[in-house]
Formats: structure tokens, C-alpha cells, sequence
């Protein structure tokens, strides 16, 4: 039995983990889904005020008042903005890091340097329109599918996206989280490549890669989401993590 704690990406709660939490609870695992501040059930909680570094310390909080121990520390798309800093603080309590569809940032890098000039501006400019100047509205599912491709999301799937995804605190984008300890946690770390276009899974992959530390690498050919449309198959992926 493995301890996973699941950390969801933007505009999401700890909800679009269920199929994945369900499985893995069947498969005998603990698993644990928390929902960041400003987003889910706690987007009442949501301002200027809120930034990675706060969505770190949600984390960080989960493992220290839940005891746990040995954890498999799960993060999709943003939340590789959030991994690197749980990691620096709470690495004693980790076996490992998973990262769905996305890749770690470096000490200091906020996620909107790595946006694709004009959707950073499209970004900014919802932010500035339709956002009180703070938050990040939800796209809509044509703009989620051109950026960052839907492939595998039903209609039943589609609507509870549209009903629970929340505006995402823009600030958690262009703030930067800085790593005392450096690059490299020093963990088994994974990532699993699912939406992410075959270039950047070489670069990756590759000689020149940025990626610090010991990694294995995992494809899962389906949509940005799998969670949603393979959990089945995510959940399988996950499990082999569990053993270091």
C-alpha cells in the first residue's frame, strides 16, 4: 500500500481526481486530493493575495497535519509549479514525484514566462476584462481545446468541467516559487507526456534536457486531462511510482 497525494491544475479541485482516487483506493492505496486555495470548494478564498507560494504551503500542510509519510506526490499541468517547492521543504516525507503533463519549473520561474507569448497576453488581457484584475477565467471549451486539447473528454465529462472549473488567481502565473535546496529534490521523479506535443517530450527527453535529478519517462496518448479521459490508464501509471 502507497500513500498519493493528488494535486489538481488550474481551474480545477480536488473533484476531477475521482476516478483516479478511486481506483487507486481499490487497488488498497491511501490517497489523499486537496484543493488549492482560490479554486473548488475554496474559491471563496481566492485574491491577488493568492500565488504558488501559497498553493505550497496547502500542500505542504496536507502532508505535515495529515502525518503522512512516504508519499507519492502527484501534480498535473500548474501544479508542476507547486511540486518543486513541496519537495524543498517536505522532502523527508516523499518517495516520489509524478508530473502529469507537465514539467517541473526551475528555482524562481514563474509559469507565464513559459506561455507562448500571445496566450500570455490573451491571458492577461481575460484578466484584465473579465477577471477584476486578479483571477483567471475559465476558457471557454473551444479556446481549452485549441491550447490544450480535450481529446477523450465525453459530454457528461465536458459538462462538469464547465459546471466546477473556477477563475484561477493569475498571480499563482506570474509569480515564481524559489527552491533553498536547488533543482534536483533528490526523488525518483516521473513524468508522464500525454497532450504534450512529440518536440517537446524529445527535448526532454534529450541530452540538452533541464530537467534535473533521476527521471523516468511515461506516455499515456490521450487528452491534457487524463484523469478524465483515462483514468483507468493514469491510475496504472501511477501504481508502478508507488514502488520507487
Amino acid at each position: 500500500m502507497a500513500t498519493f497525494v493528488l494535486v489538481p491544475g488550474a481551474w480545477a479541485g480536488g473533484w476531477i481526481w475521482r476516478s483516479v482516487s478511486d481506483r487507486l483506493r481499490d487497488a488498497g492505496h491511501r490517497v489523499y486530493t486537496p484543493t488549492l486555495t482560490g479554486l473548488g470548494e475554496r474559491s471563496h478564498l481566492g485574491g491577488p493575495h493568492i500565488g504558488p507560494g501559497t498553493h505550497v504551503e496547502d500542500v505542504a500542510g496536507v502532508l505535515t497535519f495529515e502525518g503522512l509519510e512516504d508519499v507519492v506526490l502527484v501534480g498535473h499541468s500548474y501544479a508542476a509549479a507547486v511540486l518543486p517547492g513541496v519537495a524543498d521543504r517536505c522532502r523527508e516525507r516523499l518517495r516520489g514525484l509524478v508530473y502529469v503533463d507537465a514539467a517541473p519549473l526551475p528555482s524562481g520561474m514563474a509559469p507565464a514566462e513559459l506561455l507562448p507569448a500571445g496566450l500570455r497576453e490573451t491571458f492577461a488581457d481575460s484578466v484584465a476584462r473579465d477577471g477584476d484584475g486578479w483571477a483567471l477565467p475559465v476558457p471557454d471549451w473551444d479556446e481549452l481545446t485549441r491550447t490544450f486539447g480535450t481529446v477523450g473528454i465525453s459530454d457528461a465529462q465536458r459538462e462538469l468541467m464547465t459546471l466546477l472549473q473556477t477563475p484561477h488567481p493569475w498571480s499563482c502565473y506570474t509569480r515564481g516559487v524559489v527552491l533553498e535546496h536547488g533543482n534536483d529534490p533528490g526523488l525518483p521523479q516521473t513524468l508522464v507526456c500525454c497532450a504534450m506535443p512529440p518536440r517537446q517530450r524529445e527535448f526532454f527527453r534529450g541530452d540538452h534536457s533541464p530537467l534535473a535529478g533521476d527521471w523516468t519517462f511515461r506516455d499515456l496518448p490521450t487528452g491534457h486531462w487524463p484523469m478524465l479521459s483515462d483514468p483507468g490508464g493514469l491510475a496504472a501509471l501511477l501504481s508502478p511510482a508507488a514502488d520507487g
